[in-house]
């Protein structure tokens, strides 16, 4: 699957990481993976005016937990049929040295939960 990924078609890819495994500040975090994730499977940097991420409340939590973010790269306007983007699924660890691992899931929905917050809405990131 990771094979389609392209650095100019539209993709939204839902990422899973442990909050106190991101380096830097936890303000920062999802900027952070953000970047990563287009720098290492994109080649190229995250674009504010095409990309955009969305976050749960408790990203920037400061006790280990695992949570979801979503990335829409390439999506320049409003999608009215959200379902005709495509989606991934990854996970992201970080080294000793603050590099990123990601690794692609399989999943067999295109829902998820975050343990921490049983309702909740995502947020939008727009630069």
């Amino acid at each position: 699957m990771a094979k389609n990924l392209s650095p100019r078609h539209e993709i939204r890819i839902a990422i899973r990481f442990n909050t106190t495994n991101v380096p830097g500040e936890p303000s920062n975090r999802l900027r952070r993976i953000a970047n990563d994730f287009a720098e290492s499977k994109l080649s190229r940097m995250f674009d504010s005016d095409s990309d955009f991420f969305h976050w749960p409340p408790d990203f920037d939590l400061t006790t280990s937990e695992r949570v979801w973010m979503l990335c829409d790269f390439n999506i320049r306007g409003k999608v009215l049929q959200v379902d005709a983007v495509p989606i991934q699924w990854w996970n992201v660890t970080y080294d000793d040295q603050q590099s990123p691992r990601f690794t692609e899931r399989r999943m067999n929905g295109q829902s998820f939960t975050n343990s921490v917050s049983k309702n909740y809405s995502y947020y939008s990131y727009y630069s």
